[in-house]
């Protein structure tokens, strides 16, 4: 029988938003996980290899840290700080589905998919059928979706990238400890999200991908990062948002939704090469402030 524990990782000099974590977590039956000081970037130095942002390797440390330091023989959550968390979640963690997780090394109760429409359109479909639709269950201006069955696809081929909220199993902590500190060795050269990706697509780690999500970040973390530095391309930036919003099992926050996409539907957009992004985000939005049943795409 595996133990079971979780943490949030959160900056010393994010107060709020571990308040709202708290909250958040509370709300949803998930009082055992525990806040986890994140590694502040402003008190390292720069490693001499390193290619990323030092926010991002402040991010790369204290995940690391979650995953080696914790007991070797526990299945362990790990969220950041600014998440939206489902009602489904707690259900999903009963100690009969801890012991099939375990034969796993990684689930992702979140993630931006790959933006490929035939493959976005069939795993919402797959999403809907498990959801039912909140309107039809008597009120019908709510969009708080629920997940009485949650399904694990397989995380080759669709997961692209996003480290926010996923559970890491014993298996998983013995594979990844001796990688993550020689990648760490190395520099690192890229994310830990980026490095999670390339070992799910090398068949290195056995990882899947919950569907729907049980987990989404909150808006307002997306529009207020507390990673120094990022740059953010809105256009495509806007566009994964909604689409990974899309497959999740709780709160949609649809007035927060149609004010955080409101800029690419009126007005000037910023220049690209990729006009078929600009497209996209430009009729995204439009449906979106147009019609509040957009996100339903009809189904």
């Amino acid at each position: 029988m595996h133990t079971l524990n979780g943490f949030f990782i959160n900056l010393d000099r994010s107060p709020e938003r571990a308040k709202q974590m708290r909250a958040e977590l509370d709300a949803r039956k998930l009082g055992f996980v525990e806040r986890f000081a994140a590694v502040d970037a402003r008190t390292l130095s720069q490693p001499p290899a390193c290619k990323i942002p030092m926010a991002a390797y402040g991010a790369f440390l204290s995940h690391q840290m979650l995953i080696t330091q914790t007991p070797p023989d526990s299945v362990t959550l790990i969220f950041e700080d600014d998440m939206q968390v489902s009602d489904s979640l707690a259900g999903m963690l009963s100690p009969e589905n801890l012991k099939i997780l375990a034969e796993l090394d990684l689930v992702f109760f979140d993630c931006q998919l790959y933006i490929n429409f035939n493959d976005l359109l069939l795993r919402y479909w797959e999403v809907k059928r498990g959801m039912p639709n909140p309107r039809s269950a008597g009120n019908p201006e709510s969009q708080q979706r629920h997940a009485p069955q949650v399904g694990l696809g397989e995380a080759s081929g669709a997961y692209c990238w996003g480290a926010s909220a996923y559970l890491v199993t014993p298996r998983g902590k013995e594979k990844l400890g001796p990688i993550l500190q020689q990648t760490l060795d190395r520099g690192p050269p890229g994310t830990l999200d980026i490095l999670f990706r390339n070992l799910i697509e090398s068949k290195a780690l056995d990882a899947r991908v919950v569907v729907p999500f049980l987990a989404t970040p909150r808006l307002d973390g997306l529009t207020a990062t507390t990673i120094d530095g990022r740059q953010q391309d809105f256009l495509p930036f806007a566009l994964c948002s909604m689409v990974r919003r899309l497959y999740f099992a709780g709160d949609l926050d649809i007035d927060g939704m149609i004010e955080f996409f409101a800029p690419a539907s009126s007005g000037p957009l910023p220049k690209t090469e990729d006009e078929m992004m600009v497209e996209l985000i430009r009729q995204l939005a439009r449906g979106l402030v147009h019609q509040r049943d957009f996100l339903d795409f009809g189904i």
